[in-house]
C-alpha cells in the first residue's frame, strides 16, 4: 500500500490555507471536471463557507461538488476542491471544537470517500491496464496523491472523537492518505485504530481496509479476522467499497 509517485508540477501546501483565501486565489475556470471548466464550482463552495451552514445545506452544496468525483474518478479539480474541504473542515474544528456536527460529519465522508477514490489500491488496479504507467499520465491523480500529508491534518483530530461513526470515517479516510511516505511515522497510531476497528465493526469494506493496512505495513492479524473478511466478489453489495454517497454516508 505505498506507492512511489512522479512528481506533481502543482503547488503542495504544508499547511492547510484559509478556505476563503483557496477559493479567492484558485482559478477554477481553468480545472476541468467530469463536465467540462469548474465555473460554476465556487456556487457550491461558497454555500460550504456559511458559519451556520445545516445539514441539508450542506448536502446540496455537496452534491454540486458531483462533477470532481463523478463514477469515483479524479479530475483536474478534485485536488483544489478536497484541499478546500479539508480547510473548511479544519475551521469548523476550530471553531465548534471536536463535537464533529453533522456537517463535519458531511465533510468527513466527503474526504474520506475521495481518499478511497485516489489510493494504492486504485492506482495498482489502473497499473495494470496501462503497463505500470498510471500515474505518467495522470497528473490530476498525481496532484490529488501529493496533497495526502496536509489532508491528512484535517481528518487525524477526528481519530480519537468520543462518536464511533465519526472515529471510523476519519480512520477510512486517515488509512488511505498515511499510505504516503511521509506519514509513515503516523501508521503505528492508524494500526491502534485499525485493530480497534476489527473488534468492533461489521461493516466489510471497513474490515478490508484495515486489514488490508495491518498487512501492508507488516503487522499480524491473528485473532482480528472473520469468516468472509476476505470475499472481495463485486457481487456481494457489502463488500463493496462506498461508492461516494455522502448524503447518506456508509462511513
Amino acid at each position: 500500500m505505498t506507492t512511489t509517485d512522479p512528481p506533481t508540477d502543482r503547488p503542495v501546501p504544508e499547511a492547510l490555507p484559509d478556505p476563503s483565501a483557496l477559493l479567492r486565489g484558485t482559478n477554477w475556470a481553468s480545472l476541468e471536471t467530469a463536465t467540462g471548466p469548474a465555473r460554476k464550482l465556487p456556487q457550491a463552495l461558497i454555500r460550504l463557507l456559511e458559519p451556520d451552514l445545516t445539514m441539508p445545506e450542506a448536502r446540496k452544496a455537496l452534491d454540486a461538488l458531483e462533477p470532481v468525483r463523478h463514477q469515483n474518478t479524479i479530475y483536474d479539480a478534485t485536488p483544489a476542491t478536497a484541499l478546500f474541504v479539508a480547510a473548511l473542515l479544519a475551521r469548523r474544528t476550530t471553531q465548534h471544537g471536536m463535537e464533529a456536527n453533522g456537517v463535519c460529519m458531511l465533510l468527513l465522508a466527503w474526504l474520506a470517500g475521495v481518499a478511497t477514490d485516489s489510493d494504492d489500491a486504485c492506482v495498482a488496479a489502473g497499473n495494470r491496464y496501462f503497463d505500470g504507467n498510471y500515474l505518467d499520465g495522470y497528473p490530476a491523480m498525481v496532484a490529488m496523491r501529493a496533497l495526502r500529508p496536509v489532508l491528512y491534518r484535517a481528518v487525524s483530530p477526528f481519530l480519537d472523537n468520543a462518536d464511533a461513526a465519526v472515529r471510523d470515517t476519519a480512520l477510512a479516510a486517515a488509512l488511505a492518505f498515511a499510505e504516503h511516505p511521509a506519514l509513515a511515522p503516523h501508521r503505528d497510531n492508524l494500526i491502534h485504530h485499525a485493530r480497534q476497528l476489527l473488534l468492533t465493526n461489521d461493516t466489510q469494506w471497513r474490515r478490508q481496509q484495515a486489514l488490508d493496512a495491518l498487512r501492508a505495513w507488516g503487522h499480524d492479524t491473528t485473532g482480528l479476522t472473520r469468516p468472509g473478511d476476505d470475499d472481495r466478489s463485486p457481487y456481494t453489495s457489502d463488500s463493496l467499497w462506498p461508492d461516494g454517497d455522502f448524503a447518506t454516508p456508509p462511513f
